[in-house]
């Protein structure tokens, strides 16, 4: 009777949902001048918590910090930044806040044009149109994500913020994000 009591007692937790994984990975490197450590995250629930938004499940976001070595003024440039995957060959370069939730997008679309057209024998034909894209701009995103980005200048001081990647559907071990010019490079793998 006991066993059977301890078992329908456990059946119903066995039957709930397992609750999800954070997807997120953290991986360290270093060279002569500095050394960096990069969180990795690139499920969008996992996005949403950290930055407080999910980005519409289209980018990475990740959380660097940068440490100068022996008191040297290092220049950090969100350009040196550098994701690649594996899987594809897909590489991308951190978007500015800006670039997220700004004013200055364009969308370009095919429209199907039947009057005024010169030549005979022609029906219709299409044309593209470009129209300004999210034209006033999400003014709180951009708020949100300027404050969180990692600040580019000379520093002799520790630093830290995110990095906003437009790349989606790539999978954790795949990924490796790339650090400095053609010296002292960093190679960042990420582990789930």
């Amino acid at each position: 009777m006991p066993v059977r009591l301890f078992a329908l007692l456990l059946l119903p937790a066995l039957l709930l949902p397992a609750a999800k994984k954070p997807v997120f990975a953290t991986a360290h490197g270093e060279n002569e001048d500095l050394a960096i450590t990069v969180t990795l995250h690139i499920d969008p629930e996992d996005i949403q918590q950290v930055v407080g938004n999910d980005l519409g499940g289209h980018y990475f976001v990740a959380e660097v910090k940068v440490e100068p070595k022996y008191g040297k003024d290092i220049l950090i440039d969100r350009d040196d930044f550098v994701l690649r995957t594996d899987k594809d060959g897909e590489k991308a370069t951190p978007y500015s806040a800006s670039q997220i939730a700004g004013s200055g997008g364009l969308v370009i679309q095919e429209t199907a044009r039947t009057q005024g057209i010169a030549s005979p024998g022609w029906t219709d034909t299409t044309v593209p149109v470009v129209q300004k894209a999210n034209a006033g701009g999400d003014s709180a995103l951009k708020k949100l994500l300027d404050g969180k980005i990692l600040p580019e200048g000379k520093t002799s001081k520790p630093v830290s913020g995110m990095l906003y990647f437009p790349m989606e559907k790539q999978k954790m071990k795949d990924l490796e994000l790339q650090y400095g010019g053609r010296e002292n490079r960093i190679s960042l793998r990420f582990k789930p």
